[in-house]
C-alpha cells in the first residue's frame, strides 16, 4: 500500500518522471549504502535483535511520514528525506531477513521457502494497491501511511516469538566481514553469476518499476490517484505472484538456465507490448504478464545462489543479492527519469526490453559445489 501510494503522491506533487526516479532512489538507495553492513551483521550478531531494531526504526519514521502529509502540504524535498530515512532501516533489515529464511526452512525446503516468500511479497502487491488506491481516493495519503505503520506490530510479534539459529561466521577481520561476499562471488561463479545476472537485469530492464504512475497517466489515460490505477498495479502484483508460484511448482524441476532464458524472453516481449498500448483494458492483461515474467527471474536466481552457500557466509552474500536488486534499481531510476524527460517514456521501455533479450541470448549460469568461508581463505 505504501509503495503504491508513494508513487502516486510523488507524481501528484511533481508530475515529473525525474522526481519519480528520485523517490525510488530515496526508497531503495539505502540498500546500496547499508546492505554490506547489514549482511556483515547478519553473519555476526543476534539476528532477531537486529531485525527487531530495524522494524521499530521503520515503524517510527513511517508514523512521522504520515504526520508530515496529514495537511497535504508536504514539500518534494521533505518527502524525499523521510522516504530515505525509512529506507535506512530496510538497508539493514533486507540482507538479514534474506539470510534467515533458509536457516529456518532447511536446505531441503529452500526452494519452496524462497518461492513462498516471493509469493507473500507479491500477494501483498495484489491486495495492497487495490486497498491503497481506494483509501487514497476516499481519504488521503496519510491514512495509508498510518495503516502501514500499524502493520509493523505484526512483524515485530512474529520476530519476537520465532527462534532463529545463531550466525555461523568465524570471520576475523573487518575486511572479511564487509567485503567477503564480493571475494566469494568472484571466486565461485556458481554464486557470482546469479548475482551478476540480477544486477544487469535490474540496471537495464527495471526502470519501468518507478514509472508505473507515469505509464498509467501518459500512455493509458488513467489518473494515478484512482482506484483504476490501484487495479492496474494489483494486476502487476498478481502476475508477479503467479510467477513466484510457477517457480515453486511447474518450473521446479526444469534447469534454471532454461527458466532464466524463458523468463527474460517473455519479459522482453511483454515490456515492449506495454510500451506500445494505449488502452487500459488491454493494459491490465499486459502488466499481468510483465509481472509474471519479471518475478520468475529473481525467484529462480535467488534459489540458485542460496543453494550454493553455507551458513557461515550467507548473510554477506545476501547483502550482495539485496545490492544487486535493491541497490541497482534506484540507480537505474535516477538515470531513467531525466532520460525519459529528454527523450520519451516509450523509448526507455523499449530499451529495457532489448536489454532483457540480450541477456537471454548471451548470459549463462555455471554449476558448482556449496562454498563457505574456506573459499575466502584459499
Amino acid at each position: 500500500m505504501q509503495t503504491a501510494a508513494l508513487g502516486v503522491l510523488a507524481w501528484e506533487i511533481s508530475e515529473s518522471s525525474a522526481y519519480l526516479g528520485g523517490i525510488i532512489f530515496a526508497q531503495l538507495g539505502p540498500l546500496a549504502i547499508l546492505s554490506l553492513l547489514g549482511g556483515s551483521l547478519a553473519d555476526t550478531v543476534d539476528r532477531r535483535k537486529l531485525l527487531l531494531a530495524t522494524q521499530i526504526w521503520q515503524m517510527a519514521w513511517t508514523i512521522v511520514l504520515g504526520i508530515a502529509v496529514l495537511d497535504g502540504t508536504i514539500t518534494k524535498s521533505t518527502l524525499l528525506l523521510l522516504v530515505f530515512i525509512i529506507g535506512l532501516g530496510q538497508g539493514i533489515y533486507a540482507p538479514a531477513f534474506t539470510s534467515v529464511l533458509p536457516a529456518l526452512a532447511g536446505r531441503r525446503n529452500m526452494s519452496a521457502a524462497i518461492a513462498l516468500n516471493s509469493a507473500q511479497v507479491n500477494g501483498a502487491r495484489v491486495v495492497g494497491p487495490a486497498i491503497g488506491g481506494y483509501l487514497t481516493a476516499q481519504f488521503g495519503f496519510a491514512e495509508v501511511f498510518f495503516i502501514n505503520a500499524a502493520t509493523y506490530l505484526f512483524v515485530l510479534l512474529a520476530l519476537w516469538i520465532t527462534h532463529m539459529p545463531s550466525p555461523g561466521s568465524t570471520a576475523r577481520s573487518f575486511s572479511e566481514r564487509i567485503f567477503g561476499g564480493f571475494r566469494l562471488a568472484w571466486r565461485a561463479p556458481q554464486v557470482g553469476r546469479p548475482l551478476l545476472a540480477m544486477s544487469l537485469f535490474s540496471l537495464c530492464c527495471l526502470p519501468f518499476l518507478g514509472q508505473l504512475p507515469a505509464i498509467a497517466e501518459i500512455n493509458l489515460g488513467v489518473d494515478a490517484q484512482s482506484t483504476t490505477y490501484g487495479y492496474f498495479y494489483a494486476c502487476f502484483g498478481l502476475g508477479a505472484l503467479a510467477g513466484a508460484g510457477l517457480v515453486a511448482t511447474v518450473l521446479l524441476r526444469l534447469p534454471r538456465k532454461y527458466v532464466m532464458r524463458g523468463s527474460l524472453i517473455g519479459f522482453a516481449v511483454m515490456l515492449a507490448w506495454l510500451a506500445s498500448i494505449r488502452n487500459v483494458n488491454v493494459g491490465y492483461g499486459v502488466i499481468f504478464f510483465v509481472g509474471l515474467f519479471y518475478f520468475i527471474l529473481p525467484t529462480a536466481l535467488n534459489t540458485e545462489w542460496q543453494e550454493h552457500v553455507d551458513e557461515s557466509v550467507r548473510g554477506r552474500v545476501a547483502a550482495l543479492w539485496v545490492l544487486s536488486f535493491g541497490g541497482t534499481v534506484p540507480i537505474a531510476n535516477i538515470i531513467a527519469g531525466p532520460l525519459i524527460e529528454a527523450t520519451s517514456l516509450d523509448l526507455v521501455l523499449y530499451a529495457g526490453a532489448m536489454a532483457a533479450l540480450a541477456l537471454a541470448i548471451f548470459f549463462q549460469l555455471r554449476p558448482g559445489p556449496v562454498v563457505g568461508e574456506e573459499v575466502l581463505r584459499a
